[in-house]
């Protein structure tokens, strides 16, 4: 690196440092994409066809106008996501690169961010978080698929980031708007009603004389927050508070439909003993869900390394916080960055005692940890001798994980397309309704129960109008989820076959077999899945 620098001059040096890893980063996150991971995710069907809905028709697949929160199979599924994704569907059309595009966006779009809010703790920093970020297989990973929750922490990120310019620059151009990303948070993600009360209430605490003295813009600001999270607080209000809908929220311009179940109860909570120990369990095993969608075998979720910075990074701002009274944040940045990131990494500490945690519940902590961990390591690197020895250190510290990091990204482009995230994305049902949209004169096609959600990978992969759907479901409630058993010539439970009356279907290869009453013919096959005709009495396979 020094040669580098005496070569370059130091400043040029250092940009092109961070250009590097910002390449890297976005590199990472576009190259076979949207091809990796291969398939297609039942939630991220159901979020897209719900924006093809919305941009068909002003509503959801279940005929409710413009939602702030989608009733979905019966528990709700989160709608900004949707949101994003209906301009994508209008340009691109209904497919796996519309449902994953905004996802992509978001995760591109913090990298520079990520960056920005960490310049004021010094260049290495913020060049050490960069680097964390880019490389870390969560956040890569989730920068590449379509679920609902990825898009959250681009959004706190970029609330931490506005409402520090305010509280820095004091100036009510960034002040009214500060609190906007948080609410729009609120639709990303429903565990942010969690975190952000203690998030908020940190800073106000730390910043109170700066906020202070700017009390009626923030006044605007909190105004402004109300006014776009209302739809969700009301829906929050009615489903876990009141378990009903107010009579006058029929007149709004959007709906706040009550969910078959409680998203809570629908998570199994069980005894809070029960909860703390399967957290305590997720934490050891180093945030491991056992869900091949979060993470890959042997490639922990940040680059080995990073939680032992960020250890020393929590030490730091412990230590920074010694002697402070009456006001914490009194005008410089470094400290103001080092409060927001403090309190959002505090704000998900009631996250472990709620409900039993997975990756995608617990998305808020993974950046402030980063962020502590790039802190930490720039601090440390302080207690070492200035000049060769730092160089050194910085030389080896950004050689490791650079190295960890290439190891995980390779693994992710060469192994995990043929892990079994294969069979759980359902790789090959595209080409396979293709098959079952040619058949002809096919009066019932039986489509497989053993895929999640058949009948919503069925809307999304044949285009199926939404306002036909709405009006040819048959529909019942099990167990607090809508089961669809039928609509058009498409069957999801064998009970509703015509009895003597031959019929298509698609399904797992292998799984119809013919018998002495049946026969089938293949129109289509591939090493997963298979489309064909059964002749024959109809019954259950």
């Amino acid at each position: 690196m020094r040669s580098l620098e005496q070569y370059l001059g130091r400043q040029r040096a250092y940009r092109l440092l961070v250009l590097a890893v910002l390449g890297l980063g976005i590199f990472v996150r576009v190259w076979h994409f949207p091809s990796v991971p291969p398939g297609l995710n039942q939630d991220e069907a159901a979020s897209a066809y719900e924006a093809y809905s919305l941009a068909e028709t002003g509503c959801d697949k279940w005929g409710n106008p413009w939602p702030a929160y989608f009733p979905a199979w019966g528990s709700g599924q989160n709608v900004l996501l949707a949101y994003l994704t209906i301009p994508l569907v209008k340009v691109c059309g209904l497919s796996i690169l519309s449902a994953r595009l905004a996802a992509l966006g978001m995760g591109l779009l913090t990298l520079p961010l990520f960056y920005c809010c960490l310049r004021p703790l010094g260049r290495r920093a913020a060049l050490l978080g960069l680097l964390l970020l880019a490389l870390a297989p969560w956040h890569f990973m989730l920068s590449r698929w379509g679920l609902e929750s990825n898009l959250l922490p681009f959004w706190m990120l970029l609330g931490c980031a506005c409402v520090g310019q305010a509280i820095y620059s004091q100036q009510r151009r960034w002040i009214i708007p500060s609190l906007l990303p948080f609410a729009l948070a609120l639709y990303a993600y429903g565990t942010t009603v969690v975190v952000l009360p203690t998030l908020l209430g940190v800073v106000l605490l730390g910043c109170f004389g700066r906020i202070k003295a700017q009390w009626w813009a923030w006044g605007l600001a909190l105004g402004l927050f109300v006014l776009v999270a209302a739809p969700f607080l009301l829906f929050f209000a009615e489903n876990y508070v009141l378990g009903r809908n107010l009579a006058w929220t029929d007149k709004l311009f959007f709906s706040t439909p009550v969910t078959l179940i409680n998203r809570l109860d629908y998570k199994g909570l069980g005894s809070m003993a029960a909860i703390w120990v399967h957290n305590a369990d997720f934490v050891v095993r180093s945030f491991d869900d056992d869900t091949n969608h979060n993470k890959m075998l042997d490639y922990p979720l940040l680059l080995r390394g990073t939680w032992g910075l960020t250890v020393v990074g929590v030490g730091v701002g412990l230590y920074r916080l010694r002697g402070l009274q009456q006001q914490w944040y009194t005008g410089q940045p470094a400290a103001l960055v080092g409060l927001l990131v403090g309190a959002w990494g505090l704000a998900c500490l009631p996250l472990f005692f709620l409900f039993e945690l997975n990756v995608n519940r617990i998305n808020h902590l993974f950046l402030p940890c980063l962020a502590l961990a790039a802190w930490g390591g720039a601090v440390g690197s302080k207690w070492l001798p200035a000049g060769r020895p730092r160089q050194v250190f910085w030389g080896l510290l950004l050689s490791w994980f650079v190295g960890v990091g290439g190891n995980s990204v390779r693994a992710y482009f060469y192994n995990y397309p043929r892990s079994g995230i294969r069979k759980q994305f359902n790789e090959g049902l595209g080409p396979a309704f293709e098959a079952v949209r040619r058949l002809q004169g096919a009066t019932q096609v039986r489509i497989t129960s053993q895929i999640p959600l058949n009948y919503v990978y069925t809307l999304f992969y044949l285009q199926y109008p939404p306002a036909r759907f709405r009006q040819e479901a048959k529909v019942e409630v099990v167990e607090g989820a809508y089961q669809v058993n039928k609509f058009d010539r498409y069957v999801f439970d064998d009970r509703y076959l015509l009895p003597g009356v031959p019929y298509a279907y698609l399904a797992r290869r292998g799984e119809v077999q013919p018998s002495r009453q049946q026969h089938k013919v293949l129109s289509y096959s591939d090493e997963l899945w298979e489309v064909g005709m059964m002749y024959g009495p109809a019954a259950a396979q």
